[in-house]
């Protein structure tokens, strides 16, 4: 009986020691799966105009050129925007500047921010000179892709040269400022209201990137 109970309490052993090199086996196989599928995600790009968010949009690539994103939104059959927009860069001939290959950042504001800079009467653009507005819509574009990450500052505004030479200066927040001197915000980037909200900034281009803002700047001169 002695030596029975020892040879069955060898071979359970042994067979425990079986189980358990076989479930760290398993346990293994199972690790090694999950850190090669976490490899493999791809990085969360910026959902947010924050500063602070540090995963990068720049490598996005949209469709359609500037002008297109532009037009196919000024023609839309429902809820038009960038109608205005369209109608200023048709009215100085600026239009033909977003359709290459060259790449721009536009602030492009809302068609509610060109109405308040008009009386709220769209025929008003055509009574004001051109060079005037050519130089507004310059001061809304800056050269290269600039995504939120590069737009927004951090503890200081960020100081962005725009196309017409004048400079603006953008908080952590995007709100937007003129004139650096008074820190007053002009204009704003606009956030989605809600998660359902379509995103209205870092709007890829084939030729840059489009940040939809509330305001229309102007020129400090």
């Amino acid at each position: 009986m002695i030596c029975i109970f020892t040879y069955e309490s060898k071979h359970y052993n042994a067979m425990k020691q079986l189980t358990t090199l076989h479930i760290f086996k398993v346990s293994l196989l199972a690790l090694v799966f999950i850190l090669a599928s976490c490899e493999q995600e791809p990085v969360t790009p910026i959902e947010t105009a924050d500063a602070h968010t540090k995963a990068s949009p720049a490598s996005q690539q949209g469709e359609l050129t500037i002008a297109e994103i532009v037009s196919a939104a000024a023609t839309a059959e429902e809820n038009p925007q960038f109608t205005l927009l369209l109608a200023a860069l048709e009215y100085t001939g600026l239009t033909s500047t977003f359709t290459g290959g060259d790449n721009y950042t536009v602030f492009a504001p809302t068609d509610e921010a060109f109405l308040a800079l008009l009386g709220g009467d769209p025929a008003n653009l055509q009574t004001l000179d051109k060079d005037i507005v050519t130089n507004i819509l310059q001061y809304h574009v800056t050269d290269g892709r600039r995504f939120s990450n590069s737009v927004l500052g951090k503890k200081n505004p960020k100081e962005i040269e725009m196309l017409n030479g004048d400079k603006i200066y953008v908080n952590d927040m995007g709100g937007i400022d003129t004139n650096d001197e008074n820190t007053e915000v002009d204009a704003n980037i606009i956030l989605p209201a809600d998660d359902d909200d379509p995103k209205l900034y870092d709007i890829p281009a084939t030729n840059g990137v489009i940040h939809v803002i509330d305001a229309v700047i102007l020129p400090t001169e």
